[in-house]
């Protein structure tokens, strides 16, 4: 069976339109559309050789499998009932491959759309980024009322507001791509303000809901989007060797970083200033299984707490109101809250440099900024941005969720390149 090249296009942009109701669910279901979307991408495959980008990702994929057998966490692939309501998948390196599958059945069939097809399914998309794009913004000028008016259904005191920092963090994957459609779709500087405008905005929101990661996404968006304008031909190479280099080094960065921040007496919000100690705590365990990792999800058994670490506790006392409070906090709160440094604590140097291979390869695998479309250059770099930001201060690596949501927007850059004739080559 063999489906047409224009067929994909509105199927995607109809998937699309579940975007803000998941995200305001609290995104679990992103996992779910990029299964669909991804099933429906296995039609448009045709294999015409292996890139060295896609070898690394292969054999780091692997080898997140692998470490999910000697991890403390290690549990069955499949686990409970159907009938029961508990059936569930409780390997995460397995469930990372495939959403890693469902994400290249999805790039692969948006490739393979026809090109200036995709007029009316881009303006759905951007539809539905406005809608989130109010949603966030209402969230952040009457959150306490939504909270009430929800209690009944959802826990308005742990519940919900994550899910509303969720729904914040998912809108920010589609910001640089909505942000670049306002700012190049017409040559008005009405829409060009009204681009400034809306960043302005955001940004407002995320700081009224203390969505603080989101902040700093919108940050690093801007800065990744002007450092593609500034090298025209090499920003994403500089971009994604960067990054590269963050992933092979981590655990040195992350200590110079923190040990600038004890010196320095940096201010920070409680929520940072924690991750600090968790990254030196976690920096601690990866020099216990440095080559092959503690296994995924190593960082669930690690139950220290502040108490447990006087010299922390003293400081955080020092440093803040309710010191008693953070005798009981743990120092890694589920996961480390970094994605690079997680991949080094549970995978170790080996799946660190995978990891930091595959990104750097296709980073260089990319064509220049300068041959993509105005607004897929700049939402691509935009989206680059917000996810280092999630991913060095949120998420953990093995959420597939999320890897799901960044799947969907990169496929949202990749429609709106293949409808103006531009792409990674």
């Amino acid at each position: 069976m063999t489906l047409g090249p224009r067929t994909f296009a509105p199927i995607f942009a109809a998937f699309m339109v579940l975007w803000p109701i998941i995200g305001y669910m609290g995104a679990q279901g992103y996992t779910a559309v990029i299964a669909l979307t991804g099933l429906l991408g296995i039609f448009y495959l045709r294999v015409s050789g292996v890139r060295r980008y896609a070898l690394a990702g292969i054999a780091f994929t692997l080898w997140v499998i692998a470490a999910g057998y000697w991890s403390p966490e290690a549990a069955s692939l499949l686990t409970g009932s159907v009938f029961t309501g508990s059936f569930s998948m409780d390997m995460p390196g397995i469930r990372f491959a495939l959403t890693a599958l469902a994400a290249m059945g999805t790039l692969v069939a948006i490739w393979a759309i026809a090109t200036r097809s995709s007029r009316i399914s881009l303006g759905v998309i951007v539809g539905v980024a406005l809608a989130q794009f109010f949603s966030v913004v209402i969230t952040a000028m009457v959150m306490p009322q939504i909270l009430q008016l929800l209690a009944p259904i959802s826990d308005p005191v742990g519940e919900m507001p994550q899910n509303l920092l969720r729904n914040a963090n998912s809108f920010a994957l589609l910001m640089p791509f909505l942000m670049a459609w306002m700012w190049h779709r017409r040559t008005s500087d009405y829409l060009r303000l009204a681009a400034v405008g809306l960043v302005l905005v955001v940004f407002a929101a995320f700081a009224q809901t203390g969505t603080q990661t989101s902040i700093v996404g919108t940050v690093f968006m801007l800065a990744c989007m002007m450092i593609v304008k500034m090298a025209p031909k090499n920003g994403f190479r500089i971009l994604f060797t960067s990054i590269a280099f963050y992933i092979a080094t981590a655990p040195s960065l992350l200590g110079f970083g923190i040990r600038v921040i004890r010196e320095t007496g940096m201010p920070l919000p409680e929520s940072f200033f924690s991750r600090t100690y968790c990254w030196e705590f976690v920096r601690a365990k990866i020099g216990d299984a440095p080559f092959l990792g503690h296994g995924l999800e190593a960082s669930h058994s690690w139950k220290d707490s502040y108490a447990d670490h006087p010299e922390w506790l003293a400081d955080a006392a020092a440093r803040y109101e309710m010191g008693i409070h953070w005798g009981e906090y743990p120092i890694v709160p589920i996961h480390p809250h970094n994605m690079p440094l997680q991949i080094w604590a549970e995978t170790g140097m080996v799946g660190a440099c995978l990891a930091a291979s595959f990104v750097l390869f296709l980073g260089w695998r990319l064509k220049a900024p300068s041959e993509w479309p105005p607004i897929a250059r700049y939402g691509a770099a935009g989206l680059v941005g917000v996810c280092l930001a999630l991913s060095s201060f949120s998420l953990s690596m093995w959420n597939e969720a999320y890897w799901a949501s960044v799947a969907l927007a990169a496929g949202v850059i990749l429609l709106q390149a293949r409808h103006q004739n531009g792409v990674t080559r």
